[in-house]
């Protein structure tokens, strides 16, 4: 085995630099277990270093990066990692896990977890990448042959090259696809190669991604971020620009309109916010400037495919297909897909539509087509394969099987069939027999790859999660993205970076983090790349409020909605709770004071209110005239609850996950300033489950302070995002419908805190003090104070509250807002009956004196007012009904009349 010593570094460099590369220098030979590096073969060789030549140098295009890190050194690159993830938050950059390739619509959301991000770059010389440029453009264009012939000719099949079973046996391979055709210059629309660097320098291909290539809008988000993070550093290195890819790919899906579509409507087909990769996918589609849409937003009538928009339908041409091929119609394909559009592949056969990748596209991915690679490349394409695979055995053939039986222990296994994935070195005395004898059963099902050690560069991603943040030589791996064009192939300047896992994981191109790659200029010069935009006519707004009549779904206008309801709710009830909270610390440090005996009142309508009562914990006794050291305790715990328990319908985390999560909905219609204002919220939060627990925190743990600032973050934050939207967003039906959320949530709160607070009668002191709360929690003292004098009287805390036109915390200006927003909206989406209901609302609340709001009848009680408040809620509940099912009503699933599973292709 080759003898392992660190090479001496040369000579003539700066002290400061030789520091840095010297400590990575002496981690990466720490890498050289032939364990770690291929699972325990014997043969295992040194892999090769990004950074450092054999002679102990940095390799030159690393300069620029380099001299920058010495500068700072690791401290430096400490704080630029801390400031990279701080960055990504502030983004909503974000990787939902799930079990499933695709998102089931009725799973239970999972929690996205912020996307890694390396602060140290891939370096890759420009010279070297185009040459690896030119074989990844050759080998989309052979897999492009290979699928125009399977789903054509079959020559490949019928001469011996292929093997039938590598393509009807592989769950990518769709039936219905064959003679769908193509309108573009290629079938091949989008692919995407993993590719890591082996012993010697060569890359080799260890997967290939055609069925919905997702990492596009990753690899740009990521260019983005390191490009401010690392500003001088990329000033010096001047990596070629990625954005040209974006227009690149957009012009490539204008080019596959079908015929006589001169100006074609582009979408971009998600599986929704529940899918593994639903920031990629938003990403995507805002950087294109197309819509993002669901299965609920699209229809086929007549054999001709339609988005819902306003309250219309209009025409779609063209369908970037992020949803894999066999669930994207229950009809003609899987039968229980709640993710597809019934009669799409009726539309795809008419010709009416396109949609890229082509369907049957993912039968590619076989990795047992490594085997023939080289033979297909000679046959399609009369070329040498210039891009090699990792050494794939396919266990069909008796030779390759006779192989991986032998060498099972070493090896990647997968059975391509169920999507099984065994790690040889991992495998127990059992589960090798287990395994041995299931590739013996079913051979053709099974295929193994050889793993790599595949090549090192500067990381400080951590190794595992958990583990500490320093620079430390990691594996990587580049996945490449090649999109068609009429000359062949254009490929993404640098791809989607990833830092591996270590040891036999790692081999398989399992990443801990994402990694920036910066390619470098070959010639010395910046990259001059441009891509010419289509030239659109634009349309300047009619209507008075300069509504945006752009096509928007049902879908997409309901995320908004309840995205302005939950944005109100949360601020509202973190009000409340502060209020309550705020009124308790003030009981302790002045119990003698009057009015105490409000405190649970105030308490108990807050739980009433937030629907939350029953699920906080006890609560102190309302009919007390006074409060203990005992119900301060029971009060602060429940308000600890109110704030962090995300189980609790109500509760503050509640309302913030959901406000996330119908953020995350409609991603691709916020600003990224939106990403960072509910960062600091969600911080916030967070940071105080670090000494709470959320579900069910323990009565005594609760601290007031800290209770206290994280009311005060998430207020900051909230009223931030409220101020965002309002004036960074354009006013279009989406904005109409969102800033009617925040109406409704708005008053319906008032008219529930006035009830439960004001409408039973008290003694003047707790009157007087529930008044002041209430005043308080609707952000009305300091008006209060300014128009009245003297002692705080229900009378005008209802005039403010309730009649105040001026008062954009009233309830009229509420109703009124409310009037304002519907009538504003295009025709096509009016309704008549919530207009209706909005104005009888209006005039039912002039028409009531306030004296009589304030008349106590024989049972201690204002009727009158509790009346009122019981109507208006009611009311305004009701027009939230309406638009749930008229405006925001999904469409009945369409399914076929056998219903059932179907699993074949």
């Amino acid at each position: 085995m080759t003898s392992v010593h660190p090479p001496s570094p040369p000579s003539g460099r700066p002290a400061q630099v030789s520091a840095v590369v010297d400590r990575y220098r002496s981690d990466r030979f720490g890498l050289f277990d032939p364990d770690r590096i291929r699972g325990g073969g014997a043969d295992a060789s040194i892999p090769y270093d990004e950074l450092i030549d054999a002679d102990g140098a940095v390799r030159p295009h690393w300069d620029g990066l380099v001299d920058g890190v010495a500068r700072t050194g690791e401290a430096g690159l400490t704080r630029t990692a801390t400031r990279l993830r701080t960055m990504v938050a502030d983004e909503g950059i974000t990787y939902t896990p799930t079990g499933d390739r695709v998102a089931s619509p009725t799973a239970s959301p999972q929690p996205a977890q912020l996307w890694e991000l390396d602060s140290v770059p891939l370096v890759v010389d420009g010279g070297q990448w185009a040459a690896l440029e030119s074989a990844v453009a050759q080998r989309a264009m052979l897999f492009d042959r290979l699928l125009v012939d399977i789903y054509g000719e079959r020559r490949t099949l019928t001469s011996g090259l292929v093997a039938p079973e590598m393509v009807f046996g592989h769950p990518g391979y769709i039936r219905k696809a064959a003679g769908l055709g193509n309108p573009g210059p290629h079938a091949l629309f989008l692919h995407a190669t993993d590719i890591g660097r082996t012993a010697d320098g060569s890359p080799v291909v260890w997967a290939d991604h055609t069925q919905a290539p997702s990492g596009i809008g990753y690899a740009i988000a990521d260019r983005r971020l390191t490009s401010r993070a690392l500003s001088g550093a990329f000033g010096r290195v001047g990596p070629r620009a990625m954005t040209t890819f974006a227009g690149t790919l957009r012009l490539a899906l204008f080019d596959h309109a079908p015929p006589g579509v001169d100006d074609p409507t582009v979408v971009v087909f998600s599986p929704g916010s529940l899918s593994e990769t639903a920031f990629d996918q938003a990403y995507v589609a805002s950087q294109l400037g197309f819509p993002l849409v669901e299965s609920a937003d699209l229809l086929v009538v007549n054999g001709v495919v339609y988005m819902r928009s306003l309250g219309s339908l209009k025409r779609v041409d063209v369908i970037l297909r992020r949803v894999d091929a066999a669930f994207c119609d229950p009809l003609d394909l899987r039968t229980d897909s709640r993710l597809g559009v019934a009669g799409l592949v009726e539309a795809i056969a008419r010709g009416s539509v396109t949609v890229v990748n082509t369907l049957g596209s993912g039968v590619l991915e076989n990795p047992a087509l490594h085997t023939v690679a080289e033979r297909l490349a000679r046959a399609l394409l009369d070329e040498d394969l210039l891009l090699r695979p990792v050494e794939t055995y396919w266990a069909g053939d008796d030779l390759d099987r006779s192989k991986i039986r032998a060498d099972l222990l070493e090896l990647v296994i997968d059975n391509v069939r169920t999507g099984e994935q065994f790690l040889g070195p991992e495998l127990s005395s059992a589960q090798r027999d287990t395994v041995g004898d299931r590739i013996d059963a079913d051979p053709w099902q099974w295929v193994a790859r050889r793993p790599e050690g595949f090549s090192v560069a500067p990381s400080m991603a951590p190794a595992a999660p958990g583990a500490g943040m320093r620079l430390r030589a990691a594996p990587v791996a580049i996945r490449t993205f090649a999109v068609s064009s009429s000359s062949g192939y254009s490929v993404m300047p640098g791809g989607l970076g990833q830092v591996l896992e270590p040891g036999p994981a790692g081999s398989t191109m399992r990443a801990v983090a994402a990694k920036d790659v910066w390619v470098t200029n070959a010639d010395g010069v910046g990259d001059t790349t441009r891509v010419a935009e289509s030239v659109q006519p634009v349309s300047l707004p009619t209507t008075g409020l300069g509504v945006d009549r752009s096509a928007t779904s049902p879908r997409v206008l309901a995320d908004l909605f309840w995205l302005g309801r939950y944005g109100e709710r949360a601020e509202l009830t973190v009000r409340l709770t502060a209020v309550a909270r705020e009124r308790y610390q003030a009981r302790d440090h002045r119990p003698w004071m009057p009015g105490t005996g409000a405190l649970p009142l105030f308490l108990a309508g807050v739980a009433t209110t937030t629907a939350t009562a029953g699920r906080l914990g006890p609560l102190p006794p309302v009919d007390s005239g006074h409060t203990t050291v005992g119900d301060a305790t029971l009060a602060l715990a429940a308000l600890g609850r109110l704030t962090m328990s995300r189980s609790t319908p109500g509760s503050i985390a509640h309302a913030v996950d959901r406000l996330v999560a119908a953020a995350r909905a409609a991603r691709d219609q916020m600003s990224t300033s939106t990403w960072m204002v509910l960062g600091t919220i969600e911080r916030a939060l967070a940071d105080l489950a670090h000494t709470v627990a959320a579900d069910a925190p323990d009565d005594s743990s609760v601290d007031v302070d800290d209770l206290a600032h994280a009311h005060e973050a998430m207020l900051h934050g909230l009223l931030a995002l409220a101020g965002l939207q309002a004036e960074s967003m354009v006013h279009d039906p989406g904005w109409l419908f969102m800033d009617a959320g925040r109406r409704i949530e708005r008053a319906l709160v008032l008219a529930d805190i006035t009830r439960t607070t004001l409408v039973d009668a008290h003694d003047p002191e707790i009157e007087q003090a529930l008044l002041e709360a209430f005043l308080v929690a609707n952000e009305s003292a300091v008006i209060y104070r300014r128009r009245n004098r003297g002692v705080v009287r229900l009378r005008s805390v209802l005039v403010l509250a309730m009649f105040d036109e001026t008062n954009p915390r009233s309830m009229i200006y509420q109703l009124g807002r409310l009037r304002d927003d519907f009538v504003s909206l295009p025709d096509e989406i009016r309704s008549a009956a919530v207009e209706r209901t909005v104005e009888d609302l209006i005039a039912e609340l002039r028409r009531v004196d306030p004296a009589d709001l304030v008349a106590v009848d024989d049972s201690d009680r204002r009727s009158d007012l509790a009346e009122l408040m019981t109507t208006l809620a009611r009311g305004v509940r009701e027009v939230s009904d309406v638009l749930g099912r008229t405006r925001f009503a999904p469409p009945r699933d369409i399914q076929p009349l056998w219903g059932g599973t179907v699993d074949a292709p």
